[in-house]
């Protein structure tokens, strides 16, 4: 109780320092979704980059300057991004941007070359990502590990027909399907569905007799789930790290749980242990995705680092060597296209909660 009691009156000494104003500001936009079927993608990795200000803050900022995380919720919708960091860029004269909207840093990303912001994405990796501009950077899960571990343990239980039913409102998950298909040994009968879909039967249908489904999507793929079990569907589930979310489970109604998915858990150290202390004082319960968390903390913390070096952005975070991230247990460096990746792993959920399978 008092180990518990006084992190949180660290972390409210934290955020004091964190609202305390400045002509001389560094000005650090965060865009994400915080509300609809994508939330659990944002709200625990906005918690996490405001742990790593207010800690910054407190023990004087960067070279003597506050930062002032200004967030803007985009609801996972790549219109809603470009529109946001329009208004942080134009408006609040932010130049550098963390960004968990996949196609929104894509929308963004010429254009960010010419506004001279930099854009961090914590929590998709891949070359594509990282390439679409010089200033674009990436230190997150590598999206070509998800489809590799779901198609490794497809191809392992020897399975011969999948069908992938993916959210195509979005870039993420068709580059993910494409990196399945190519891997899994047998037939893949695909099937998009677009954001708010609430029936799938019909698709459903054409695949009851499968030996899996691979669901790449957010809180419409629990009630997939569902319908699928309800239509007789008794093959194995695979997914991603999004079916941890409570809103997709309890539109599954049960049906999420046995699935398999590609995820990454934070090691456990002394550095991570006192962010989830932190992190649990101020919102009560450890972080849901790990992957959307810890990896943001990162780049809140890599950019100050960056800008301490007092020279452009982008040339101060490639001259980063060996960083002790929180993410990685050893040293990481952005390589040429701007990319930290993390590799996922196979897990089961369990409960209600993921369990690494070895």
């Amino acid at each position: 109780m008092k180990k518990t009691k006084t992190v949180m009156i660290f972390f409210v000494a934290l955020l004091v320092l964190t609202s305390c104003s400045s002509t001389e500001t560094v000005k650090v936009g965060w865009i994400g979704p915080l509300t609809g079927p994508s939330a659990v993608l944002g709200t625990d990795g906005v918690t996490a980059a405001e742990i790593a200000v207010a800690e910054i803050n407190s023990a004087g900022g960067i070279n003597g300057r506050q930062i002032e995380l200004l967030i803007e919720d985009d609801q996972y919708n790549t219109q809603k991004a470009v529109t946001v960091y329009n208004k942080l860029v134009n408006v609040d004269g932010v130049d550098i941007v963390i960004m968990s909207t996949y196609s929104g840093v894509f929308a963004v990303s010429e254009q960010a070359v010419e506004d001279e912001v930099v854009v961090i994405d914590p929590l998709d990796c891949n070359d594509q990502l990282a390439g679409s501009s010089k200033t674009v950077f990436c230190i997150a899960t590598d999206s070509e590990s998800i489809a590799q571990v779901l198609a490794d343990d497809a191809n392992s239980k020897n399975f011969s027909t999948i069908g992938l039913i993916y959210w195509n409102s979005d870039a993420f998950m068709p580059l993910v399907k494409d990196y399945f298909v190519n891997e899994f040994k047998g037939k893949v009968q695909t099937e998009a569905y677009l954001a708010g879909t609430q029936d799938f039967r019909t698709t459903l249908t054409k695949m009851s007799d499968f030996d899996a489904l691979v669901l790449l999507g957010y809180d419409e793929t629990g009630i997939a789930m569902k319908q699928a079990r309800e239509l007789g569907f008794r093959g194995q589930f695979y997914t991603t790290g999004t079916v941890t979310s409570p809103s997709l489970q309890e539109a599954s109604q049960g049906a999420a749980e046995g699935t398999l998915f590609a995820f990454w858990s934070a090691p456990e150290n002394e550095k991570t242990n006192r962010f989830t202390e932190l992190f649990v004082a101020q919102k009560g319960k450890k972080p849901i995705l790990d992957l959307a968390t810890y990896p943001t903390y990162d780049a809140v913390k890599i950019i100050a680092e960056a800008i301490k070096k007092e020279k452009p952005l982008r040339d101060a975070l490639f001259e980063i060597k060996d960083y002790q991230s929180m993410s990685v247990v050893e040293p990481v460096t952005f390589d040429e296209n701007g990319a930290i990746k993390i590799s996922e792993t196979l897990f089961v959920l369990e409960d209600g909660k993921p369990n690494a399978i070895n």
